[in-house]
């Protein structure tokens, strides 16, 4: 019998076309989509639904829609919110991982009888010490990897990746190919979905004008003086220049956010330096790789042009103390720090306090 597969099914190119693969490696393919949006949300917006849905059919699929609207709202868009208005900058994407996308892809595999469950992502798996792990896609410009260090090794003992051996432009030209003429054309979702290219900061000014994030507040430079008056905390992140309301043109950047006194504290931007952290909230995929000091290479933002920065790794009394090889610009609370050997993701880590050289 052929193994049963659950794919999750956003209506875009990749997951729509991760079917079409899947078919060719004999799976039986069971498509999800999770509906995120407000059941107040336009036809335009909850389109992606019956996108999904209508390639489900071309391809003879079972296919199945899952309202998850109020938990999605509770664990990411609450959360995104709030974390802005405390002074930090969150990792919706990766929160989602374990509260609701793979949370509930596992929790339906076994609803649905799948052996295996599925995404459009450009990664792939491999297998190290006998742990799972995420490794780098074929696809550079295409790299997910970042945003998938805290999956379980349940869930990647579990994951198949079709498009790990494929660039964006083969996927697009083939659903061409094949007369999927709807998703080859799409426009790419990016950033943040549920902003649907909302700039954040309108975002939360509309949907929760109440968060103490949005209450205006001083501006100061390292020595206390007050230099400007700013829109409100959730409105700014580490290394942030724009929008800062300065009294003179002090080259000023956002050093640091003191939500409790709703104040943003300034400096140049060249001590916006650090070259060394300590993270309390991480996770490995081997268990064993953090009990002894490790090399590795740290990438601290998503699809960041920026080369990786080599750095060291030394567990003491349940953290992680990390030394960069040389000094990273703006590290940022809230945000993630993701560990590589090669192409491989070993762990990550949530960034908590900063402190700048």
């Amino acid at each position: 019998m052929r193994k049963r597969v659950l794919l999750g099914m956003s209506g875009g190119v990749d997951s729509s076309m991760c079917a079409w693969y899947l078919q060719q490696m004999n799976f039986e393919v069971v498509g999800i989509t999770f509906n995120t949006l407000s059941p107040l949300s336009s036809e335009k917006s909850t389109q992606f639904i019956q996108d999904a849905k209508d390639l489900a059919a071309k391809l003879k699929i079972e296919h199945h829609t899952i309202d998850v609207y109020d938990d999605f709202k509770r664990e990411i868009i609450d959360y995104f919110v709030d974390e802005y208005a405390q002074g930090r900058t969150p990792n919706p994407c990766v929160r989602c991982n374990v509260t609701i996308k793979w949370k509930l892809l596992l929790e339906y595999a076994t609803t649905y009888n799948c052996d295996k469950i599925a995404t459009g992502h450009y990664v792939d798996i491999a297998v190290r010490n006998e742990f799972y792990h995420i490794k780098k896609g074929q696809d550079p410009s295409k790299d997910q990897s970042y945003f998938l260090w805290n999956l379980s090794q349940e869930i990647l003992s579990r994951c198949v990746f079709p498009l790990a051996k494929y660039n964006k432009k083969e996927v697009k030209l083939k659903a061409a190919e094949l007369g999927f003429a709807r998703v080859s054309t799409k426009k790419e979702s990016m950033g943040v979905c549920f902003l649907q290219g909302e700039d954040y900061r309108d975002y939360i000014k509309t949907n929760k004008p109440e968060s103490t994030g949005n209450i205006p507040g001083c501006i100061v430079n390292e020595s206390g003086e007050k230099i400007g008056t700013h829109e409100g905390v959730a409105h700014y992140t580490i290394g942030q220049k724009r929008g800062l309301n300065l009294e003179q043109n002090h080259g000023e950047y956002v050093a640091k956010i003191n939500a409790n006194e709703n104040t943003l504290i300034t400096s140049p931007k060249n001590k916006l330096m650090s070259d060394s952290i300590i993270i309390d909230d991480f996770m490995s995929c081997d268990p064993n790789y953090f009990n002894r000091v490790q090399k590795a290479d740290a990438r601290i933002r998503g699809l960041d042009a920026v080369a990786p920065t080599p750095c060291t790794i030394n567990k003491v009394e349940n953290k992680l103390h990390i030394k960069f090889s040389e000094p990273v610009w703006a590290l940022t609370p809230g945000q993630s720090v993701v560990f590589y050997k090669n192409d491989i993701v070993m762990g990550g880590g949530f960034v908590n306090e900063v402190e700048f050289k």
